[in-house]
């Protein structure tokens, strides 16, 4: 079930600000076309509105108006705030690589390019940006992104990797001078002199900013060659053509074709323990077809939910009453199906024509009782938050349209994504291959005397053998909120039948799209959809490549007493240390509390409760945060919540701003 965050549309930023004098700051800021202007309005925002929840767009403006006016220094001190309270910003980071590596920062100058690729990588058009504008506008980020890193290449002597950034460069943006004049230093390095002069004499003919320095290095091509010419210079720059480099296509593929699917069912035969501890998992049971054994929620008949619904039984069958409207006619539907049963489940009736329309009304374990689910979850008031309206068939309350994708497996429309009754999926749940990929061709192979046998190619995956993003990719499929879940021209909506890989790549939403009320004011996320996402601003992951496997097991041994299916069940410390080996002895010298005691876990400060969930609070996994004192004294514990005060209820923030002075400080 999916915790939506709204994302924004019909409101503007200035929206999200409530006070009238601070929105007119802000826009001031947003206004000002002069960039020592705007600088100043910027800082004074920063200055003024320290809790601001535009204080990211107030750091980033401040950052481009520096850098405008050609203070390099200020302009990458800004910008580093921004990206601290939001680091997936591919604009800004395209920035702060062109200047880092101006400024001879290389390191930076790499981190930010190509953190600025990843986002740009499958990312929809972000708002304002019409769709139709951005191909280009992506193409142009990415170009001056490839660029920085072609620079540091040819700093480091790799010409030929130079070579082929720039390539990629100009092909993603073939108006981007400096890339072709950058290719005509590396060309003249590699000794390809006519190759070079093809590039120089592109940007002399532009009469750019660099069509001084082209025509000074096109110079002694010129005239080395002055003597057989028979030429003016000019003459030579006019004459020679500029053709744009060739791109190595490089095709990346999990396996060079497609399989075809087996099913779960025919896992289990040599897999039988993985197989039976799956069926027991969330994932397996994340949609099913009803079996009165299989109902969690009371349907004595004696609970009616905001005097408009009244689950039942009757004649050993479920059913669900909806009032309608303000009548007193109540319409009585059967329960069809199930979904999910860890936390919460829900239930759904299927319509004549094939669509399941998911009941509004949820049993939630936790409160062992009733409630109004899509209320609890939607940023707006919509027509399914209604109960009364749940006859009129909200478009998206039906399941096929909004549950589907992460809750079936191999969802397919076979006649177009609006034709919600026309989908088919091969099971309920998450089944093996929603992860490990279409195998039957390894089903047969394994049915085959071994010496006859042909190397295994492909898939199934097997998840060790993955890089840290493939894996987390697999994962991120559904443990994520910022993917547009399209479909292939085929029809495929949860996998994948084009390649090269089977599961989805989709396209995604950049953090900027959605509502505040997705972020704490220090820029993490609240809700356990982005869970993906805040793993993969951790380090563990960046640098470390830790995957979501590093620490859960999707078929658990002991399901029933390991609902989030940890590895390290025994002592969850062990999670950390198994890399962090050096303080698995005397943790109390890192933890600065006592050993064995809940405040030296590290879950507890390196990942709080912080993350809103079904109804109760999980563990942040931006994993690698400690807590952040600055950010804390700043926004106050409701909009950055802070691990030490949530254990230290008692205790306030100037008290932990001394207990905590030695530690690191949050650069905010």
């Amino acid at each position: 079930m999916i915790l939506a965050a709204g994302v924004l549309s019909a409101q503007t930023i200035f929206d999200e600000i409530k006070d009238a004098q601070e929105r007119a700051a802000f826009r001031n800021v947003w206004d000002a076309r002069e960039p020592a202007v705007q600088k100043q309005l910027a800082v004074r925002f920063a200055d003024q509105y320290p809790r601001s929840i535009l204080l990211k767009e107030a750091y980033e403006l401040a950052a481009r108006a520096f850098v405008a006016t050609g203070d390099y220094g200020g302009g990458l001190y800004w910008a580093q705030r921004s990206l601290r309270l939001m680091p997936e910003n591919p604009f800004l980071l395209v920035m702060v690589a062109d200047v880092a590596v101006k400024r001879s920062q290389p390191e930076l100058a790499e981190r930010s390019a190509r953190d600025a690729l990843h986002y740009l990588s499958d990312a929809a058009a972000p708002e304002p940006i019409a769709p139709q504008e951005w191909p280009r506008v992506r193409g142009e980020l990415r170009s001056t992104a490839n660029v920085v890193l072609a620079h540091l290449a040819a700093a480091g002597g790799r010409n030929a990797d130079a070579e082929q950034l720039l390539a990629v460069a100009l092909a993603e943006n073939p108006d981007n001078l400096e890339a072709a004049y950058v290719l005509g230093v590396v060309r003249a390095a590699l000794q390809q002199e006519d190759e070079a002069a093809s590039a120089f004499a592109r940007v002399v003919r532009a009469n750019g900013e660099l069509a001084d320095a082209a025509r000074r290095a096109l110079r002694p091509i010129f005239e080395h060659k002055m003597a057989v010419l028979g030429m003016t210079f000019d003459e030579y720059v006019a004459s020679v053509k500029w053709t744009a480099p060739a791109i190595e296509q490089v095709r990346k593929s999990l396996s060079p074709a497609l399989d075809r699917y087996a099913g779960s069912s025919a896992c289990r035969e040599c897999h039988a323990r993985q197989y039976a501890s799956w069926q027991t998992t969330g994932m397996a049971n994340m949609m099913r077809p009803y079996r009165a054994a299989d109902v969690i929620g009371d349907f004595s008949g004696r609970t009616m939910v905001e005097g408009n619904a009244r689950p039942l039984v009757e004649g050993g069958r479920h059913f669900i009453e909806i009032r309608k409207g303000d009548s007193a006619q109540w319409v009585r539907y059967p329960v069809d199906f199930i979904i999910g049963s860890k936390w919460q489940q829900a239930y759904a009736t299927q319509l004549p024509d094939g669509r399941l329309l998911v009941f509004p009304i949820q049993y939630s374990r936790i409160r062992s009782g009733w409630v109004n689910y899509w209320e609890i979850v939607d940023v707006r008031g919509t027509g399914r938050t209604d109960i009364s309206r749940f006859h009129e068939i909200p478009e998206d309350a039906v399941y096929q349209n909004t549950c589907a994708s992460c809750h079936t497996s191999q969802l397919k429309f076979d006649k177009g994504a609006a034709n919600a009754a026309g989908a088919t999926f091969r099971e309920g749940g998450v089944n093996c291959e929603m992860c490990h990929g279409p195998s039957l061709s390894h089903v047969e192979r394994m049915k085959q005397p071994p010496n006859v046998r042909q190397p295994l190619t492909g898939t199934p995956l097997a998840f060790a053998r993955l890089t840290a993003a493939e894996s987390v990719a697999v994962c991120a499929q559904c443990h994520s909120q910022s993917a547009v879940h399209d479909t292939e021209a085929g029809g495929a909506a949860n996998y994948s039948e084009e390649g090269p890989a089977f599961y989805r790549t989709y396209t995604r939403h950049l953090p900027s799209d959605f509502s505040r009320t997705a972020f704490y004011r220090d820029g993490r996320y609240r809700a356990t959809t982005f869970i993906a996402e805040a793993f993969t601003r951790s380090q563990c992951f960046r640098k470390g490549g830790a995957t979501c496997a590093s620490c859960h097991d999707p078929h658990p041994v002991n399901t029933a007493g390991n609902p989030t299916s940890l590895k390290f069940g025994r002592d969850a410390d062990d999670m950390c240390v198994q890399c962090h080996t050096s303080l698995r002895e005397r943790p109390e010298s890192h933890t600065r509390h006592a050993a064995g005691s809940e405040a030296s876990r590290c879950v507890s400060c390196h990942m709080p409760r912080i993350q809103e969930a079904l109804l109760f609070q999980a563990r942040s996994h931006q994993i690698d945060d400690i807590p952040d004192v600055a950010m804390t004294a700043r926004f106050g514990q409701t909009d950055s919540p802070n691990a030490c005060l949530i254990c230290h209820g008692d205790k306030t923030v100037e008290w932990l701003t001394t207990a905590t002075r030695n530690w690191k400080p949050s650069g905010l």
